[in-house]
């Protein structure tokens, strides 16, 4: 069944609907959701299934998933549950506002309006499933930063399915630009000062 999508103008202006493949090879501007989970210095993050089309077996946000035409951005809570298994509501979530996320790569051109949202884990129990997710791994968010900004080759990691040491370089990640994980890095460290 083929997945359409909103598409929208450089100024978030809606301009049609195209369908999900389409929209990756014209590199129209269309909305997701990304749900990072953290728990104290640490983030989580989901490693891509290798059957997955796009950055197979890659490390990226905890949940993430495109909006079909239908959805709202309180929708995209269910990303959450499709591949971690676990059920939030979206008034669990925190907001980390809305990002220009951009990849751009031979014959694929992403430009994403990025809702992005952080959860403070509890450790609950996950449940991936296989086709979407490999593993969920838990990484020290300051080593994480260093490793996006070239200043570590390699990080390593915790994985919560089987709970050994991962290592984790640059090129092992999705190829988010460095501005997107900057945003990241400190909308969840502004969440620690007002948690303290």
């Amino acid at each position: 069944m083929k997945e359409y999508l909103t598409i929208f103008d450089a100024n978030h202006q809606k301009i049609g609907e195209k369908e999900r493949r389409q929209v990756h090879l014209d590199g129209d501007w269309h909305e997701t959701f990304h749900c990072w989970f953290w728990k104290d210095r640490f983030v989580y993050l989901q490693r891509r299934s290798t059957e997955k089309q796009d950055f197979p077996g890659k490390y990226d946000i905890t949940a993430a998933g495109h909006l079909a035409t239908d959805e709202t951005v309180a929708d995209g809570v269910r990303e959450i549950e499709e591949e971690l298994g676990l059920s939030l509501t979206f008034e669990q979530l925190t907001s980390l506002g809305i990002f220009e996320d951009v990849i751009e790569l031979d014959g694929f051109l992403d430009r994403e309006f990025a809702h992005l949202y952080s959860y403070a884990y509890q450790d609950e129990p996950l449940h991936f499933d296989d086709q979407e997710v490999m593993d969920v791994v838990a990484v020290q968010r300051s080593e994480l930063m260093a490793l996006t900004e070239g200043r570590l080759r390699t990080i390593e990691g915790s994985s919560l399915m089987t709970n050994h040491h991962v290592q984790i370089t640059q090129a092992d990640l999705v190829p988010h630009r460095l501005a997107y994980w900057q945003h990241v890095f400190e909308s969840l460290a502004r969440i620690d000062t007002l948690n303290r």
